[in-house]
């Protein structure tokens, strides 16, 4: 996966938060995966109340609509998919010894095959089907990767689109019941005041309700940078692609020094305060394309692409300083904050996962700790 993927996978992200209406998502959704892709035909199937197949978006790689959609699919590999909650990526269903004498790979000719379940808080919603029968083997695991994180954030956008229908449904039958109210009852203009007090709360707690959902899956609650769980998704991409484009990877992991007796000495509330503000400070040294999280405590991790083993125990040491020149300014007045930073390079020919490079970030942030805190330290060579 390139960072052209990588980028666009991370814009696409944000475009599919900001919209609320499932028919539209249903097709950006579908428009972007054939291009993620390079599919020549795909399928967004939803999985209906009664267990039926809903095709609600069937297009060819030029936007065009296609026809009798129930009969131009894999059922096989679409309920396999279904089944097992895991994606499927099918070099040549042909001759593939899993397919090649199911029905519809037989009568359709089905050459490459890819799909990936859309799951959103343990359910199966449906899943994406993308084709080309022109060629074989034109996806390959790397596509099958992006479009599973693809397909997981299309799952979380049409989860909150579905509830947005419903509410918008819900909303509608409101107004009808209101409008029989005031043709009914015109004379009890208190009522219908209540009503649409009751009806402008609705609607507020809905787009506060979807808001919080968003903000939920991604971020931090306290200090409002990346949360865990976030860092290593994104995080997993930019490792693959810089191993797979033999470019430099660094991270840095952050530790608050002496973090517990400003707890104890200022409370739990002051503590939070010293993170946010911290938070902000080391957001403004970050690059553009690095990656901020918060990893836990009063840690944080960052991801540095193309960054060498130089260049990031400059920006680590320049994070540093700008943490110590100003003290934090708290409900308790203002409290200096020291920061600890271990400082880690990906080892392509021996890291096989992020976590490697996060772990030895977290030995080099130990030391840090054993030569007295507020100081930068790799793991390389572990000196300043």
């Amino acid at each position: 996966m390139n960072l052209l993927m990588l980028e666009k996978l991370l814009d696409v992200s944000r475009k599919m938060a900001e919209t609320r209406l499932l028919d539209p998502l249903l097709e950006y959704a579908m428009s972007v995966a054939l291009d993620l892709c390079n599919g020549e035909k795909g399928y967004l199937v939803l999985i209906g109340e009664n267990g039926e197949l809903e095709f609600r978006v069937r297009q060819d790689k030029d936007g065009n609509r296609l026809a009798a959609p129930e009969g131009q699919i894999s059922r096989t590999i679409f309920r396999e998919v279904i089944e097992t909650r895991q994606p499927r990526v099918v070099a040549d269903a042909v001759i593939d010894p899993s397919y090649r004498d199911a029905e519809s790979v037989v009568s359709l000719r089905l050459r490459s095959v890819m799909c990936a379940p859309l799951i959103a808080r343990e359910s199966v919603l449906g899943a994406l089907y993308i084709e080309n029968r022109a060629n074989k083997s034109i996806f390959d695991q790397d596509d099958l990767r992006a479009m599973e994180y693809f397909a997981a954030q299309t799952a979380v956008s049409i989860e909150n689109a579905l509830l947005n229908d419903e509410l918008e449904a819900r909303v509608a039958q409101r107004t009808i019941e209101l409008k029989q109210v005031v043709a009914q009852l015109e004379m009890h203009k208190q009522e219908l005041i209540d009503a649409n007090v009751r009806l402008a709360e609705e609607i507020y707690e809905r787009e506060r309700t979807q808001e919080e959902l968003q903000k939920l899956a991604t971020t931090d609650w306290l200090t409002g940078v990346f949360n865990r769980r976030h860092f290593f998704d994104l995080g997993d991409l930019a490792f693959h692609w810089a191993k797979r484009q033999h470019h430099m990877l660094a991270a840095l992991m952050i530790d608050v020094d002496h973090f517990k007796r400003i707890n104890d000495q200022h409370g739990h509330a002051v503590g939070d305060q010293v993170l946010q503000a911290l938070a902000v400070r080391l957001l403004g040294c970050t690059r553009s394309g690095d990656i901020l999280a918060r990893y836990g405590g009063e840690e944080f991790v960052v991801l540095m692409p193309q960054t060498d083993l130089e260049k990031a125990m400059q920006l680590a040491e320049h994070m540093r300083l700008e943490v110590v020149a100003l003290p934090v300014a708290t409900s308790s007045g203002d409290l200096p904050v020291a920061i600890s930073v271990g400082v880690s390079t990906l080892i392509a020919e021996q890291d096989h996962k992020i976590d490697a490079m996060v772990d030895r970030a977290d030995q080099a942030l130990y030391q840090a700790k054993q030569a007295g805190r507020n100081c930068v330290m790799c793991w390389e060579n572990r000196q300043h």
